[in-house]
């Protein structure tokens, strides 16, 4: 009795046809062969139809019966009922596929492009179409999130720019339009309360002394009084204003030597107003000199006539004086000085 050695090829080919057929769902392209069960032509037809509710819908893959969703169901003794499917287009859909053999890789041939892609505007291989669309992409710096970025930096550095630029927790134009008012108002006050210098007139000159002139030594001298009844316009200012003495003083115009001056004490003038204020002048004068002109126009003008035979000689003559007046008024440090010219003044002799 001979012995045959079992073929590894027909096993491995008996294990393989053992094997089931893995079908994917949803397939619309994968073959069926005609099976031994398909007897009419005209079905067969019917699969292989290439119309849009046959080969395409209808005729899709289906899985097997509800029979084979089983688990307990014996494996010998299923019957494979095969339906009919669409014809595939993709290939190798139809033939049995092996999950544990390896799959082949998949070369993509590369294409080099000819130096000259331009074929005029609008073509798809037109040379600026890149750059076009380059130019259509946002770039680093358009981007929404970079964007928003820039624009919250920004905002810090002006925010702490504006944190300098702050005088006492006040921004500048807030600093410039209060210094603007408090200087508008300091300029308002200024103007009401500054004092001005009121203005005088000379309403009339009384002697209230007894003229004294000694002409009988080698020593001359002439003294007296006089009384100025002075008229004060202080219209100009709002306020009172609060003298605190005026100086005076007066000269002769021919020789500029002064014979006599005076001072007031503590005046307070009403605003607004016209007031007239007596002012006290020492008239004193002396000489050596005989022939002193500033003792003569004293002594002609205020000293005793001599009767004579002859009525012009015996006129009294004129005086041609400056007076000047000095202010010191409360507040204000410098002192001002006005001066008032008067000519022909008639010498009080009483």
């Amino acid at each position: 009795m001979s012995y045959t050695p079992p073929d590894p090829f027909q096993h491995n080919h008996h294990r393989q046809t053992s094997l089931a057929t893995v079908y994917e769902e949803n397939d619309p392209y994968r073959i069926i062969k005609k099976s031994s069960m398909s007897d009419n032509s005209s079905e067969f037809d019917a699969v292989h139809s290439r119309t849009a509710s046959d080969s395409s819908t209808s005729r899709l893959y289906t899985g097997p019966s509800d029979y084979y969703d089983d688990p307990y169901a014996n494996n010998k003794k299923k019957n494979r009922i095969i339906e009919d499917r669409a014809n595939s287009y993709l290939p190798y859909s139809h033939h049995e596929r092996d999950p544990h053999q390896k799959s082949e890789p998949i070369y993509i041939e590369e294409y080099t492009a000819p130096a000259s892609t331009t074929l005029g505007m609008g073509s798809m291989l037109h040379d600026t179409m890149a750059d076009q669309i380059n130019a259509s992409l946002p770039t680093k710096q358009q981007l929404p999130q970079d964007h928003f970025t820039d624009k919250l930096a920004n905002l810090s550095n002006e925010r702490r720019k504006k944190k300098k630029r702050r005088i006492f927790g006040l921004r500048y134009p807030s600093v410039f339009l209060i210094a603007f008012l408090i200087a508008a108002i300091i300029a308002v006050i200024w103007y009401f309360v500054w004092p001005r210098i009121p203005n005088l007139a000379l309403d009339d000159i009384d002697n209230v002394g007894t003229i004294q002139v000694i002409t009988n030594t080698t020593t001359k001298s002439m003294s007296t009084e006089w009384s100025l009844n002075m008229t004060v316009d202080n219209t100009a200012n709002w306020v009172p204003t609060r003298i605190k003495n005026i100086d005076l003083s007066i000269v002769d115009d021919r020789t500029n030597q002064m014979f006599g001056n005076g001072t007031t004490g503590w005046i307070t003038l009403p605003p607004r107003k016209k007031s007239i204020v007596p002012m006290y002048l020492n008239v004193y004068y002396e000489s050596n000199d005989a022939n002193d002109t500033t003792f003569q126009d004293l002594y002609n003008a205020c000293g005793v006539q001599v009767n004579s035979n002859m009525p012009f000689e015996s006129l009294q003559g004129v005086l041609n004086v400056t007076l000047s007046v000095t202010f010191h008024i409360a507040g204000i440090v410098w002192p001002t000085t006005k001066l008032m010219h008067m000519t022909s003044l008639i010498c009080p002799t009483s």
